[in-house]
């Protein structure tokens, strides 16, 4: 049975997808300039919609941009914006994590110091393709000049997509491990090009690292840092297979930043060279 707050929220972009002439400009976050000192960049990509009032943004322009009423703004990965907070305004957020989405509502007050929450909740992800999809497209749309009706039209099938998710209910009760389990592997395999440590992970999850080893411990088939081996390796045998790219630029695509240490992990675990391994191929 839906919480409250999930009540709210269904209610909430129920409102949105059913008044679509509601929501009007959609604009994009930062992503080709570094963030100002004192702006934190988040790994997942976000959305926020001006219910009420208005949201003065500075971004890339030496002028801010004023959102108001019904216009959006899409956060991609890592990319950033800077609120001015001189006005009155009551903003949705929704975060979009691998395997879960974050929905708030933000209220601030000129009169009060910095934004409230006033309601947030979690809920996981049931059917990612179809977000992901959309995400996809937002993403590409927002590195490019782009026609603003199109973004405005994937951000009412995003919010449509997010009320479903709240309004199916769950098939099995998923226990808090087994959701961060699902959430960590899914990071895993979505930025395993990166540099990904167990430091990191704990910091991103907000978790403890004795707490990261009981997850894989009890959730998995093996540790950590095996199991971010493992993908790292699996993802190299398929370049291998495809292409004919060095040794050493194959390493570095999927995460090692030493070619002699990813030589020999794959030899490790798959008994022959990646060299050897390719001519299998060829």
């Amino acid at each position: 049975m839906p919480s409250e707050e999930q009540r709210f929220f269904l209610e909430l972009l129920s409102g949105l997808v059913l008044n679509a002439q509601e929501i009007k400009s959609s604009h994009f976050g930062c992503q080709t300039a570094p963030a100002p000192q004192g702006e934190a960049t988040i790994a997942f990509p976000r959305l926020l919609v001006v219910l009420r009032g208005e949201y003065p943004i500075w971004g890339e322009g030496e002028r801010p941009v004023t959102l108001e009423h019904g216009d959006t703004l899409w956060l991609p990965a890592y990319s950033w914006h800077q609120p001015c907070w001189g006005k009155d305004v009551l903003l949705l957020s929704i975060l979009f994590a691998p395997a879960w989405l974050g929905f708030q509502l933000i209220d601030h007050r000129v009169a009060k110091a910095g934004p409230q929450r006033l309601r947030q909740v979690e809920v996981p992800q049931q059917n990612a393709g179809e977000l992901e999809h959309i995400i996809q497209a937002l993403h590409y749309l927002s590195a490019r000049a782009h026609e603003p009706q199109i973004g405005r039209h994937l951000i009412l099938s995003l919010l449509f997509v997010c009320r479903a998710q709240i309004a199916t209910p769950l098939a099995d009760k998923v226990t808090r491990s087994q959701f961060l389990y699902k959430s960590i592997c899914m990071y895993i395999q979505e930025n395993y090009a990166n540099d990904i440590t167990r430091d990191r992970i704990t910091a991103l999850f907000k978790i403890s690292p004795n707490h990261l080893s009981r997850i894989f411990r009890e959730e998995g088939t093996m540790n950590f840092v095996s199991y971010l081996r493992w993908v790292r390796l699996g993802k190299a045998k398929m370049i291998l297979q495809k292409y004919h790219l060095h040794i050493n630029e194959i390493a570095q695509r999927c995460g090692f930043r030493d070619s002699d240490y990813f030589c020999r992990q794959f030899k490790q675990q798959f008994g022959m060279t990646p060299s050897e391994y390719r001519d299998r191929f060829l």
